[in-house]
């Protein structure tokens, strides 16, 4: 029997009744598995004798017009119940597909209702035979017109999202007007007999034994997949995949290169030579589907192969196949069975791949994550040359991987290095860039200044995100700030940098970035945020605002329960590691209220739209320099603002004292606390020589705070921290002064770095230049860590004429002793040189701010390198730098 032909579209044929019509489907389903055809022309006729049903139900117009679907087959945890929850809405369609299947008939998604982010609060799914065919007005009459197969059928289910992020079923219409397919017919229509077949054949062979890691995005798990593919023998194509509306990939298949079978395209002249049959159908495959908490996790993950295995590549080399086909195979073919050494292969590299898929992760993926765009190489050592030639004491440094290609760049110019100077005490490294979608790797050391305005002290861009590339870019960064690194370091929750960060800065407080922790969570928690209106605010709450213990563990136990998120794994993994983020813990460590200026302005918006792939990259560094270059010039302004500032002196005489000191900007938080403390009560607890304690309590607050006052020194110390987090003493400290009848604010409390004066002053002398041998500190590294040395004089001394003249003049004398020592010691000075940089107070920096004024300042250069406080304090006896 030989069919050839397309099936036509409507068939003149006697109106059968229904009953009728279920004969004839079963009629048809025997006599065509029973003709000799080939599956092409199995499937011609099968598709040829269904239009014709098909245009029957639309003649008869369907005499029952109330169909109940036949459900005693189905399970019942297979049959929707208003009420029911789902994690998502494709978890929903799954369901109702799966229910559609059995009882007979097809899905189709309809209306929605989204936010203006594009998250889905309602969604109905339809028969496929709800609704009508549109009529288009003008088309002109076809003379084989297609059979109607849209009756206006209601059977539907309708689902809503709720405030704890899930999605609830609302509304069930199980009824249809048509009749339901059967058992016998469903699995007869091509796409579903395709479908069903290849996930059965699947699911036989799926080898839960294999364990695989979780992966960060889609390109990470490709990589993966084809480093194991490597290893045994095959090669990997990209296979289906699913997105939702975000355009986010949630479900996406790898494959054998040899999945599946080559089209036969109708038509196709027969070639004399033609391409050799590469494709056998293999079952091969790994899937992945995108989890609550972001990451993509292996769901399948199918070892077997119906073909032989080549050679296994070497063990840093991956084979990746070249053709990007996602064609469909039209059936699965078990018959040719994998040798048994191709098994045995894969039982050996099964264990191996089992144990080194982390460590896989961590070399091959960090070895280079991203590969640079085209031209963004070139751009920026374009960028970085030119700068350096316009200004010798702009730093900046590249590495390179193994195989010689450049990978990460550092740069900061000299005004960034002495803001940090004076404003290094704490950091915030953000390296979210890339993952918020913004095209660019690219990282920024930030801080804040006496006015509580954002400043850049470094940036990067990171292609390689490895341990050893963290550790060096740290580690580069010391090396540009000249051998001093934060009191504090704020960075996103990665191991990888913790990792760094302990190796390399061990004296520095690491604590994760709470602005970070929020922009994370509006995309793990979205759904949740867009199904409540005040669910956001309660967490922001506990993110910025709770600062005593029992008011946060308070806050987090309640925002859990409200909106039904108890078993949200993303809070609960960041609940378990609340001492490293929460404001109630680690108050020890300074921070500055670093919180609040982020919550204020983000780089991030500023930034964006010059990463993205489509901008050249010199175009970005242009307007980051206009970018610097602003918010310096608004640096300058806040400057002058503060110096003639013409607000009213207050009368109060502690406050006209931080009015005259202070920044406005840390004025404000100083008069907060000087009014709170009105409201406190304070009790005196007993003394120890010249220590007293005293208990202080608020109406409104159950827990009370104690402070340890030192009447010889005026020195104190308070449980609630706030000296130590902020900068600022705290209404508790002011109330024990208040006490004492001390109407000045001791010395030792006016931070350094919150006065109009930030600025002004010494360096600290921070630059503990170390030389050694002429082998390893050359001529060329010398001539570098000077030009930056006296680039940070030179800035100060620019201020004024008074200040330049001055530097001028000393600048002659020093070259002429300069010139004496060359001739007294040619050609090593090390020594000489070595022994004036121990001796801080005499730096370039300090004879022209000597010749000025003097002033000490806040940030003080240890022993160590690293920035500390001026004192500390101990749990028991008060110990003061």
């Amino acid at each position: 029997m030989s069919f050839t032909g397309s099936a036509p579209a409507h068939v003149p044929v006697p109106l059968l009744l229904p009953q009728q019509q279920n004969v004839v489907r079963s009629s048809l389903t025997v006599v065509i598995q029973l003709v000799s055809v080939d599956e092409e022309e199995r499937c011609l006729v099968t598709d040829f004798a269904y239009a014709v049903l098909d245009g029957q139900d639309a003649l008869g117009d369907v005499a029952a017009a109330d169909v109940n679907p036949e459900i005693d087959s189905c399970d019942e945890n297979m049959l929707p119940k208003v009420n029911m929850l789902f994690d998502g809405e494709s978890d929903a369609y799954e369901f109702y597909n799966a229910y559609a299947e059995k009882v007979g008939f097809f899905v189709r998604r309809s209306t929605l209702w989204t936010t203006s982010k594009n998250i889905i609060t309602r969604r109905t799914f339809v028969c496929s035979r709800e609704g009508f065919r549109e009529k288009k007005k003008g088309a002109k009459e076809a003379k084989c017109p297609r059979p109607e197969t849209r009756i206006g059928c209601p059977a539907s289910l309708t689902i809503r999202l709720t405030a704890n992020g899930k999605y609830r079923l609302t509304e069930f219409v199980p009824n249809h007007n048509h009749q339901l397919a059967t058992a016998s017919t469903v699995h007869m229509l091509k796409a579903k007999k395709i479908r069903r077949k290849a996930r059965a054949v699947r699911e036989n062979l799926v080898d839960d034994t294999m364990s695989t890691p979780e992966f960060e995005n889609e390109d990470e798990a490709y990589e993966f997949y084809s480093m194991y593919a490597g290893k045994i023998g095959f090669n990997v194509r990209r296979a289906s995949m699913t997105v939702n509306t975000e355009n986010v990939i949630t479900r996406r298949m790898f494959v054998c290169s040899k999945e599946g079978f080559r089209e036969k395209k109708r038509g196709a002249k027969r070639v004399k030579k033609p391409r050799p049959e590469t494709r056998t159908g293999c079952p091969a495959c790994m899937v992945i589907r995108l989890g609550a908490n972001g990451k993509y996790q292996v769901t399948e993950f199918v070892t077997f192969h119906n073909h032989h295995l080549g050679a296994a590549a070497a063990s840093d080399l991956v084979m990746v196949s070249q053709s990007t086909e996602n064609d469909q195979d039209d059936a699965v073919d078990l018959a040719d069975r994998s040798p048994d050494d191709s098994v045995h292969k894969q039982n050996l590299i099964k264990e191996s791949a089992t144990l080194n898929s982390l460590e896989g992760r961590n070399c091959k993926r960090y070895r280079c994550t991203k590969t640079p765009h085209y031209g963004d190489v070139g751009a920026t050592l374009e960028y970085l040359q030119k700068m350096q030639h316009d200004n010798p004491s702009f730093f900046y440094a590249v590495k390179s991987d193994k195989d010689g290609k450049l990978t990460n760049f550092f740069w900061a110019d000299s005004q960034s290095i002495v803001d940090f100077v004076h404003f290094g005490d704490v950091v915030c490294f953000d390296s979210g860039y890339a993952l918020q979608g913004y095209g660019r790797p690219l990282a920024l050391f930030t801080g804040l200044n006496h006015h509580k305005q954002t400043v850049i002290f470094g940036s990067a861009l990171l292609y390689d995100e490895s341990s050893e590339a963290f550790r060096w870019l740290l580690d580069t960064f010391k090396m540009a700030m000249n051998g001093m690194y934060p009191k504090t370091l704020l960075t996103d929750r990665s191991a990888t940098i913790s990792e760094a960060v302990a190796a390399m800065w061990p004296a520095t407080a690491h604590r994760y970035c709470v602005w970070q922790i929020y922009q994370n969570a509006l995309q793990q928690l979205s759904q949740a945020f867009h199904g409540s209106k005040t669910l956001e605010c309660n967490f922001k709450r506990c993110l910025f605002n709770c600062e005593d213990e029992d008011e946060f563990l308070s806050a987090w136990k309640v925002m859990l329960e409200k909106y039904d998120l108890e078993d949200n794994q993303w809070l609960a993994d960041l609940f378990s590691i609340k001492e490293k983020w929460a404001l109630p813990y680690g108050r020890d460590a300074f921070c500055g209220d670093m919180k609040s200026v982020q919550q204020k302005e983000s780089l991030g918006s500023e930034l964006k739209k010059h990463l993205c792939l489509e901008c050249d990259l010199l175009n970005f560094f242009e307007q980051f320099e206009r970018l610097l270059c602003d918010r310096r010039s608004a640096e300058l302004e806040a400057d002058v603002n503060a110096i003639q500032s013409t607000k009213k002196t207050p009368s109060m005489r502690m406050l006209r004292q931080a009015a005259n000191v202070y920044t406005p900007s840390a004025f404000k938080m100083f008069e907060r606390e000087f009014e709170l403390y009105m409201d406190c009560m304070l009790y005196n607890c007993g003394d120890m020589g010249t220590i007293f304690d005293y208990r202080i309590s608020v109406e409104d607050n159950p827990k009370d705070h104690f402070v340890k006052f030192d009447s010889h020194n005026s020195m104190m110390k308070c449980t609630c921290k706030m000296f130590e987090f902020v900068g600022i003493p705290c209404r508790h400290m002011l109330k024990v002064l208040d006490m004492r009848n001390i109407k000045d604010l001791p010395v030792q409390y006016i931070v350094k770095r919150w006065r109009k004066d930030a600025k002004s002053g010494s360096s600290n002398g921070a630059c503990p230049l170390s030389f050694d041998d002429d082998t390893e500190f050359t001529q060329t590294k010398r001539y570098t860590l000077l030009c930056r040395v006296f680039s940070i004089a030179a800035s100060r001394a620019a201020t004024s004429a008074e200040s330049f003249a001055y530097m001028e003049n000393q600048s002659n004398i020093l070259m002429d002793q300069v010139e004496q020592a060359i001739q007294t010691r040619p050609p090593d000075i090390a020594d000489l040189i070595g022994a004036n940089c121990d001796r801080t107070e005499n730096s370039v920096d300090n004879i022209v701010t000597e010749g000025i004024h003097s002033h000490t300042n806040f940030l003080n250069g240890s022993g160590d390198g690293s920035l500390t406080f001026p004192f500390t304090l101990g749990a028991g006896a008060l110990d003061y730098r």
